[in-house]
């Protein structure tokens, strides 16, 4: 399951939407969200899960406390500002929609989804809730619990991504490769 199940992400998938919002100058540390528990566009409407289970809001909300809160209406409006193809590149940046290259059989690549893919794969045109749903780590976006250790790993070790390796003899071989993010962008991330 950990390379070959693919499943929706969720929140986890929020961190590099908060780095992609940072990197794309769509946010600064700075940047509130009002969470007034849903978001309204046109008539659908998009919640909360603090809103959902308690009822309850977080008022005005920056990137920090968002990530923290794990705050479904931040990243609703990050994925907005910073748009599906730009989601879609920061997606792949971090590893996912591909394989990981681990020494083991059976690795699936995963789905980042696209207005193209999208169009292609479905017959329907790209939605602003398919953004949203992106940008919370729903809708149509798979991975594997590698790709998100894999895309995890790249916060700790400050902007490099290595690839996994489980083979003692390959572990010399691994490479990693720089993500060239701010590292105070970085900071505030890892801080969330």
């Amino acid at each position: 399951r950990a390379v070959s199940g693919v499943y929706p992400p969720g929140s986890v998938f929020k961190l590099g939407k908060a780095i992609e919002g940072l990197e794309e100058e769509k946010l600064e540390e700075s940047t509130t969200v009002r969470d007034e528990g849903v978001l309204d566009v046109g008539e659908y409407s998009y919640a909360n899960w603090y809103y959902t289970q308690y009822g309850r809001v977080e008022g005005d909300i920056n990137v920090v406390r968002s990530i923290a809160r794990s705050n479904d209406i931040f990243f609703y409006k990050t994925a907005e500002w910073v748009g599906p193809i730009k989601l879609g590149e920061y997606a792949s940046l971090f590893g996912y929609g591909q394989k990981t290259g681990i020494e083991l059989y059976g690795e699936s690549a995963g789905l980042v989804p696209t207005p193209t893919w999208k169009e292609q794969n479905i017959g329907e045109k790209w939605f602003l809730g398919n953004t949203f749903h992106m940008g919370i780590g729903q809708g149509d976006v798979l991975v594997s619990p590698l790709q998100v250790a894999s895309a995890t790993q790249a916060f700790a070790h400050h902007g490099a991504r290595c690839e996994p390796r489980i083979l003692e003899e390959s572990a010399t071989e691994s490479t990693c490769s720089e993500l060239s993010m701010s590292e105070e962008n970085i900071s505030l991330v890892v801080e969330g």
